[in-house]
């Protein structure tokens, strides 16, 4: 049996930094059956082109995406991560 070592704490905060978003975002969206509702009830009131975001759908995505942004960033914290991977992998 081998030993899985965990990664260190500032990779798992790197990952996190760079990833969290995502997945902030997918536990915050309602199911897909309640988005395809909100999304019929929109049309069937007429919301399309700019008046689409007015719609309940939309407005859902929004605050969603505006209270979890992605990084504004994410090469740089991407090659952070890459060199803290290296680093402690060079302990090895």
């Amino acid at each position: 049996m081998t030993d899985i070592t965990p990664p260190h704490n500032d990779i798992v905060e790197k990952i996190e930094e760079l990833n969290g978003y995502s997945n902030a975002r997918a536990n915050e969206y309602r199911i897909i059956v309640d988005q395809l509702d909100m999304l019929y009830k929109d049309i069937d009131s007429g919301k399309f082109g700019d008046a689409a975001k007015t719609g309940t759908w939309y407005l859902s995505i929004k605050k969603i995406k505006d209270d979890n942004p992605k990084p504004s960033n994410p090469e740089t914290l991407q090659s952070e991560l890459d060199a803290l991977i290296t680093l402690h992998h060079s302990d090895d």
